[in-house]
């Protein structure tokens, strides 16, 4: 791998603590991270990282090989490795900071041009008429009867907002923090999307996701750091929150499908409360933050 991408002689490899096949190589050329391919592609990820760079916003550099490829013939890319750290339990100082810097990143990115390309599994279950068709059947419950119901209701409002390329997984684990400021976010993830989902797939994350009781007015916070908003974002807010709470919801559902499992046996472990570690304990945990949005659906849409 340095050879290939002409990285110069190796001096460390560590192992990445908790991104599994990641490695920071030390080289004489400096820091690294030598990785899989990722989801996006590779000349849209370049692409992205150097409308960034020019905006002051930062996104590991590629690395390419010694014959311009962007990804080697063992199926790695090579990025420059930024310092700093994943807060998974940030303060709300870090998470408004965090806010602000996905407002000011999706700005740079409404600018490349990103059409829809076709429908992946990852993809369909963050669209509002696949969860409106998929998720009834799965008799999860009031709740998500109740937060389809607020979706359906909003779908027009949700089916007008203008789509561009946008970063689709903006959590806590994927923003690297330096304090309270913003070093980068990492693990691209390109979907064809409203910035409003973008911005809620993360207060989905920062403020929803293992919360009981939501903080309505720390989420208005994070919302409006991450602004400012048309009046057709505002008014499909906070349906629009309930996007990646189903869309996290179905996701466990669509991969046994596709797997070739039965998800209804999977909803039959998730109705009954089996919290062993597996899939059906991480989907009762998703289960809890879309009933936790239709609690708190009051306040959030005051």
């Amino acid at each position: 791998m340095a050879g290939e991408f002409g990285l110069g002689r190796v001096r460390d490899i560590t192992p990445v603590p908790g991104h599994r096949d990641v490695v920071r190589l030390a080289a004489e050329r400096g820091v690294f991270l030598v990785r899989p391919a990722g989801p996006a592609d590779p000349a849209l990820y370049e692409q992205v990282a150097a409308r960034l760079a020019q905006a002051g916003l930062r996104q590991a550099m590629p690395v390419r090989t010694a014959a311009g490829a962007l990804v080697g013939t063992s199926g790695l890319v090579v990025q420059e490795f930024l310092p700093g750290t994943a807060s998974l339990s940030p303060t709300p100082a870090q998470a408004l900071s965090t806010m602000r810097h996905i407002g000011a990143y999706h700005s740079v990115l409404a600018t490349i041009s990103f059409p829809a390309a076709e429908p992946t599994l990852w993809t369909r279950v963050a669209e509002p008429r696949y969860l409106l068709a998929e998720l009834p059947g799965r008799r999860l419950g009031d709740a998500v009867l109740t937060a389809l119901d607020h979706l359906a209701g909003a779908l027009p409002r949700i089916g007008e907002l203008p789509r561009q390329l946008a970063h689709g997984d903006i959590g806590p684990d994927n923003v690297l923090m330096d304090g309270d400021d913003v070093v980068a976010v990492i693990d691209f993830t390109p979907v064809h999307q409203p910035v409003l989902f973008a911005v809620a797939t993360a207060i989905y994350w920062y403020q929803v996701h293992g919360h009981h009781d939501l903080d309505a007015a720390a989420i208005g916070a994070c919302l409006r750091a991450a602004g400012p908003w048309t009046a057709a974002e505002r008014s499909a807010w906070p349906a629009m929150l309930l996007l990646p709470a189903l869309q996290r919801l179905a996701t466990p559902f669509a991969v046994a499908a596709a797997s070739g499992a039965d998800p209804s046996a999977l909803a039959d472990d998730v109705r009954s409360g089996n919290a062993r570690p597996g899939p059906a304990a991480a989907t009762i945990r998703r289960l809890d933050a879309v009933a936790a949005v239709v609690r708190g659906w009051p306040a959030l849409a005051a």
